[in-house]
């Protein structure tokens, strides 16, 4: 399936960005690490790092780019080697990018989705414009396709993503949050909740029906023992983007591996787009180990992601 981009839109978005990066700068990737190109980018003051795959032999035509944003307390190196992400994009010849989120102490770091977490919220992070300006920094070192860029996460990661997608939907072909949430606390007290984005964005949700700190069903988490960290739930999200993405209002769920996996999906979504949860039904708040049911044989959930992905386009 495929969505039509607004093209002009994007050249006005995207050029936002490119101003502030240019006037902040960056740092051309430095060297290769474990099979990553290790690069970083500065913004805010600060100097980021990131990861970046790239599938060998992959050309000169540009490439699909995924951001794969970690959890919070962790890292964009712990992300790559816990979701093996940049082995799974290789056979689709797709860019992945895992960039680092503010340093709160030594690898641990976090993304400011406004509702989490810690110390980026308190910083005042613009970590939306520091994903625009990575972007706009990948492109520039080399061939991205702009009607390709994909974005998924875990936990605080996966909120963030969809903070990006609901506030810059003409940025992302599709996006696929893991264990997250579209809304919460704010420290403050008060409840939060993303805007609805302005066009229709094909959205997977992976979540596990045991997630012990971010709620299938939404609530304040059990394990969690600072004020204010209430969480939407799942069915909050889904409802949210079929009206986004003006599904159908009654979903179709199946049970592909039963015991294991529950697929519910919204049929006749807009402009191509999709609205799909997996429930992970012994799942807690992890990337997910169990394997997804595919043609070709089971797969891994960064399979089954990518899968996802291969079938959005913007153009």
């Amino acid at each position: 399936m495929t969505r039509r981009a607004d093209n002009g839109g994007r050249r006005g978005a995207r050029g936002a960005a490119a101003a502030v990066f240019a006037c902040l700068g960056a740092i051309a990737a430095a060297h290769a690490e474990d099979g990553y190109i290790r690069g970083t980018l500065d913004w805010q003051g600060a100097t980021r790092g990131y990861l970046l795959s790239v599938p060998p032999d992959s050309g000169t035509a540009p490439l699909p780019l995924v951001i794969a944003l970690h959890g919070a307390g962790g890292d964009g190196g712990s992300f790559a080697a816990e979701t093996r992400l940049g082995a799974a994009a290789n056979a689709r010849k797709m860019l992945v990018v895992f960039p680092d989120g503010t340093e709160a102490a030594p690898r641990r770091r976090l993304w400011n989705a406004r509702f989490c977490c810690g110390a980026a919220i308190t910083a005042g992070i613009d970590d939306i414009g520091f994903v625009g300006a990575l972007i706009d920094h990948l492109a520039a070192e080399r061939p991205v396709d702009r009607g390709r860029i994909y974005a998924t996460g875990m936990s605080n990661g996966g909120m963030l993503v969809y903070e990006l997608a609901a506030t810059h939907p003409d940025w992302f072909a599709a996006i696929a949050p893991v264990a997250s949430a579209i809304g919460g606390t704010l420290r403050s007290g008060e409840g939060y909740l993303i805007n609805a984005p302005g066009e229709p964005v094909p959205v997977m949700m992976l979540h596990g029906r045991k997630d012990s700190f971010v709620l299938f069903d939404g609530g304040a988490s059990p394990v969690l023992h600072f004020p204010n960290h209430w969480k939407t739930s799942v069915a909050d999200a889904l409802s949210f983007w079929a009206a986004a993405d003006g599904c159908a209002p009654e979903p179709q769920a199946s049970e592909p591996v039963p015991g294991t996996l529950r697929r519910v999906e919204y049929p006749g979504c807009q402009a191509g787009s999709e609205v799909v949860l997996w429930e992970i039904e012994q799942g807690d708040h992890e990337w997910p180990a169990v394997n997804f049911p595919s043609p070709a044989g089971p797969i891994s959930a960064a399979a089954e992601i990518l899968r996802f992905f291969a079938a959005h386009s913007r153009e």
